[in-house]
């Protein structure tokens, strides 16, 4: 269906400017009268400079929640779901979500219900949010099921920012380290190396291996550049069959310090996201199939799909847990009571607080081994550099005396 950017006067004599869906210019005038808004301007926006803009920019984990945030503090205001989407995406910035929130809008006016409406967007709102949508319009506490959803998120993003934010400078000094490195092998060493050339003497052994390594890559960086892309092009590749995620999946969970943290990311999520969704009335079987799709690494979506078949068959969650071999004591035990005491959607939340308290002391600490690590790497490489330079500078000196 066509989209149009409008600019409008409201029957307050306000004006406004949105985005709607309609068949056509005179359906869109026709829709936006009804509303009491008379139109000064209507532009269809193109499909495919939409599509281009969508490719090249996505909405954010933080800025849903906002949304998320503002829209449960409408609806518990008592606002109808229509005028608070109109409020929404008169809010938001963001042209995506305007958009979004306007299809939705005109979804409900049509009569669908806010999860059918949201189901026509699942690249922005996931089988998480939906699932939850409808519980909380099944038990018509939308504005409370909102909140949790808001607060879900907020969490995410803040766990993600954390794992950001400290990897951020020890990949800015590999980066610089790197360009630094590559800049004296192509263009300081060729020149040095035409002066040793010139004397004609005998080089050492580690200055031969220094001007080599420097002749290949000044002289064939396209080449370089082009095995490097065909690696990474074909590790991508790989990576999306079946057999090469999961062996990638595989790799990633028994990577030194790595795995360890991937391993807790992981428990993280899963242990929020399935208190979220029992705290919001799912009930635990599809709750447990929903949290599959969130997991993200195929050993643990196999595992939970034997779990679930197992508490299907009347098992507590606690035990298949258990048995599995790949969740920690901690949490099992955690979920043990939590089943005992009627409270498991809360113990699982604290579970996932634990774990996050736990990534971020792992990836602090990890970011400062990397550091010395890093700086120790880069200091062999430039003493190599410099040795090998200096050795036969020595001995041009020698023979001048």
């Amino acid at each position: 269906m066509p989209v149009y950017k409008y600019k409008a006067i409201n029957e307050k004599g306000k004006t406004l400017q949105g985005i709607i869906d309609a068949e056509s210019p005179k359906a869109a005038t026709e829709k936006l009268k009804r509303q009491g808004i008379f139109l000064s301007s209507l532009k269809e926006v193109k499909e495919e400079k939409t599509k281009r803009f969508f490719l090249l920019r996505g909405i954010s984990i933080s800025e849903l929640a906002v949304t998320t945030r503002q829209f449960s503090t409408l609806i518990s205001a008592g606002l109808p779901l229509e005028a608070s989407l109109v409020a929404l995406s008169e809010q938001t910035d963001d042209p995506r979500l305007k958009q979004v929130l306007t299809q939705v809008k005109d979804r409900i006016s049509e009569g669908s219900s806010l999860t059918n409406a949201l189901k026509e967007h699942k690249n922005i709102f996931s089988d998480l949010y939906i699932n939850m949508v409808k519980a909380g319009e099944a038990s018509g506490t939308l504005d409370v099921v909102l909140l949790r959803l808001a607060d879900f998120l907020e969490k995410q993003a803040a766990l993600y920012s954390r794992i950001k934010s400290a990897l951020i400078y020890p990949l800015f000094m590999f980066l610089i380290g790197s360009g630094v490195l590559f800049f004296m092998m192509t263009y300081v060493i060729p020149k040095i190396a035409r002066i040793f050339e010139e004397s004609g003497k005998a080089l050492p052994l580690i200055t031969v291996i220094l001007i080599e390594i420097s002749t290949f890559l000044s002289e064939n960086p396209l080449t370089i550049l082009f095995v490097l892309t065909g690696i990474a092009f074909m590790l991508y590749r790989f990576s999306k069959t079946r057999r090469g995620k999961a062996i990638i999946d595989r790799l990633v969970l028994r990577l030194p310090i790595f795995g360890k943290i991937a391993r807790m990311v992981i428990i993280s999520r899963f242990t929020r996201t399935l208190g979220t969704l029992l705290g919001s009335g799912i009930p635990l079987l599809e709750a447990l199939e929903i949290s599959e799709a969130i997991l993200g690494n195929s050993v643990y979506i196999e595992k939970l799909r034997s779990i679930r078949e197992n508490v299907r068959e009347g098992t507590s969650l606690a035990r298949p847990l258990r048995e599995s071999g790949i969740f920690p004591p901690l949490m099992t035990r955690m979920i043990t009571v939590g089943e005992q005491t009627g409270e498991l959607e809360e113990m699982l939340v604290k579970v996932a607080d634990i774990y996050d308290m736990q990534i971020e002391t792992s990836v602090s600490t990890l970011t400062s081994l990397l550091e010395p690590i890093m700086i120790l790497v880069m200091g062999v490489v430039v003493g190599f550099i410099v040795f090998a330079i200096l050795l036969p500078i020595f001995d041009l000196t020698s023979t001048i005396k």
